[in-house]
């Protein structure tokens, strides 16, 4: 049977490599939405209103991605360094348990 080695430096460090890939995307998008959000009002008179109610709910739907988005990858990093903290926790369990050090 071979042996199952996992490497908790490379998955503690996951989830900060996501955050500073995902964040300024995020960061970036958020930075438009104000932009987007005050055309709003002047397409309401230079559209139909069927378009124009289109963008509003684009806009808002895109707004609450983005707050949940971010909740996400939050929530995400926890967990990544929870899976590194358990699996140092079990093998040293494990080890102490089998007569090594743990």
């Amino acid at each position: 049977m071979g042996q199952i080695v996992c490497d908790t430096e490379f998955v503690e460090q996951l989830g900060p490599d996501i955050e500073r890939e995902v964040a300024p995307i995020l960061e970036e998008a958020s930075d438009m939405l104000p932009e987007l959000r005050s055309l709003d009002r002047g397409l309401y008179t230079a559209v139909t209103l069927p378009m124009a109610a289109s963008y509003t709910m684009a806009v808002t739907t895109v707004t609450e991605s983005m707050a949940g988005a971010a909740e996400c990858f939050k929530e995400m990093n926890d967990a990544i360094a929870g899976c590194a903290a358990d699996y140092r926790d079990i093998d040293g369990t494990v080890a102490s348990a089998l007569g090594g050090e743990g």
